[in-house]
């Protein structure tokens, strides 16, 4: 699914002429002097949103629902604004930001709305918005982009009639219910709708087909996809793979799940991986774990928001980068042998390395060895995942020496999700004294170190690097550009590298096992059952960090 921009490409000369116009007037006027597209750059925008969630989780009446929605909307279109004074050219916002979290079907329905396809017709709806009733929200979002001439992406509900005499997949209330991104253009039309399709606790919306969204516009092509969607194959290898998306719009409502998926770590992993842009708008609701907005490019952060309890008042921001025009997807289709994968001979026997230990990261159970030097050599292998660590610490200036372990990991994982996974983990451990702790989540570190190289073994290409620091504050941490490199299955620091580490991970994911293997077993049952009572488990927590 697809829709062009509406902005239309001129000869070069006239082009340049009416950049060179367009400037004159700006600087005469004494507004910004970026041109979208301009030299190989564009300036992108992320707002990490502190959403006005309604208390009363019965179903209220759309009168209701819009009074909560518009409360939302004053903030968007305060950034909005903000944003073009910057010369922003593409604003994100996060996902749940209009209207929150915790509903289910009946109790969201009076805040959704009514979206017609895109590809079948144009419409702008800040002109026409009784075109469809009961729109008000893509009304505000179409005016806001064409007030403030920039490209919006924002996330809303979904509603599509459907008939379950007809569509035995139609639930019986007769409309299905999705998870929504939105996208408009700078005359305010709507360019593209795409619904979640990887939804992670929310029984308010249903599952779609999968689709391929993208926008295009003059400085690159956009996709579109949604949180837990960035776990998986679908959406995101084919956008890459077979629709040359070289840059996403992703609005998330992440909870951190330290160490392994904290949202500035698994979110700037994705765009080096792939190496395109990635513009990532997280709810900011720290003191409830939904913390971490960032706008990443190939080679590193260039710009990011992380405010945790801990370090204080930072509040909600609008982060503003400018970034490089990508014009062409530098993902290929991955056909790799394990051999080009991984890197060869790496094994766990190094007699002078600290004995092996299990300790949980994330539910699951790692194979781990501790760092006892200063610095040196570790290997440690679990299953065909084999891990290589060389680093260097700096001289100790703490009087209590911290304690971290080195290890690897393969498996499908099952907590909060299913999936296969092969990774490496260097891992600060909550208590010094004691190994069971290392795999636990933990913000501070004091620990610097000067040299980190770390290569993975693996039966996948698809490797997601992360290396993860601290500010000894509570505050997590991305290093700049230029401070590591990543070449498809090991990390290395330059050697200007210097930073408090908390965790530098491979995390490789082999698309291909994620579905659960069929069994007849009494065990299956078992297992299913005690998937459904932590899915139950989970909600509740959630709904406990939320009071």
């Amino acid at each position: 699914m697809k829709r062009e921009s509406t902005v239309k490409e001129v000869m070069p000369c006239l082009g340049k002429m009416l950049l060179v116009l367009w400037v004159s007037m700006a600087t005469a006027n004494g507004q910004a002097t970026h041109a979208p597209g301009a030299a190989g750059k564009f300036k992108a925008a992320v707002y990490a949103h502190a959403a006005v969630i309604p208390e009363d989780k019965t179903p209220v009446s759309r009168a209701k629902a819009l009074k909560v929605m518009t409360e939302n909307l004053a903030v968007y279109k305060e950034q909005t604004e903000e944003a073009h004074r910057q010369g922003v050219d593409i604003l994100v916002f996060p996902e749940d930001g209009i209207y929150g979290m915790l509903f289910n079907r009946q109790t969201v329905y009076p805040y959704l709305e009514y979206m017609p396809d895109p590809n079948q017709e144009t419409w702008i709806p800040c002109d026409e918005p009784d075109r469809y009733n009961n729109t008000e929200v893509q009304k505000e979002l179409s005016c806001l982009a064409k007030d403030n001439q920039l490209y919006l992406v924002a996330n809303i509900g979904d509603k599509q009639p459907c008939d379950p005499s007809t569509d035995e997949s139609c639930p019986k209330d007769g409309r299905y219910q999705y998870n929504t991104d939105v996208a408009y253009g700078p005359d305010g039309t709507f360019l593209a709708k795409y619904h979640k399709l990887n939804l992670f606790f929310e029984d308010q919306f249903d599952f779609p087909a999968p689709q391929h969204v993208y926008f295009d516009t003059p400085f690159g092509r956009f996709g579109m996809m949604t949180c837990f969607d960035i776990i998986f194959r679908e959406p995101a290898i084919p956008l890459l793979e077979e629709y040359n998306v070289t840059n996403f719009a992703f609005p998330t409502a992440w909870m951190d799940a330290l160490p392994l998926l904290p949202a500035i770590g698994f979110h700037s992993s994705f765009a080096r991986a792939h190496g395109v842009n990635f513009l990532a708008a997280n709810i900011h609701l720290p003191q409830k774990r939904f913390d971490g907005s960032g706008l990443y490019a190939p080679d590193g952060a260039l710009a990011f928001h992380y405010d945790s309890v801990k370090a204080g008042e930072g509040g909600p921001k609008l982060v503003v980068a400018e970034m490089d025009v990508i014009e062409k997807s530098t993902s290929k289709v991955r056909t790799q042998s394990t051999k080009e994968v991984g890197t060869a001979g790496i094994s766990d026997d190094d007699s002078s390395s600290s004995a092996k230990f299990q300790s949980q990261l994330f539910g699951d159970v790692y194979t781990f060895r501790t760092l006892d030097e200063s610095s040196g050599e570790i290997s440690v292998c679990q299953s065909k995942t084999c891990c290589q660590l060389e680093y260097t610490i700096q001289a100790e200036n703490t009087t209590q020496r911290e304690l971290f372990a080195f290890g690897a990991f393969e498996g499908r994982h099952v907590k909060e999700g299913a999936y296969y996974m092969q990774n490496c983990a260097l891992v600060k451990c909550r208590d010094a004294k004691n190994r069971s702790s290392c795999g636990r989540h933990v913000f501070d570190s004091s620990t610097v170190f000067t040299k980190i190289s770390l290569r993975g073994e693996f039966q996948t290409p698809y490797v997601y690097p992360q290396l993860i620091l601290s500010d000894s504050q509570g505050n997590l941490s991305v290093s700049e550009p230029g401070k590591w490199t990543f070449t498809g299955s090991a990390i290395e620091t330059s050697d200007s590298f210097r930073g408090p580490v908390l965790n530098a991970l491979l995390v490789a994911r082999d698309y291909t096992k994620d579905k659960e293997p069929k069994t007849t077993d009494a065990g299956s049952s078992v297992a299913t059952s005690f998937r459904l009572l932590h899915a139950v488990l989970f909600v509740s927590l959630l709904q406990y960090y939320l009071k």
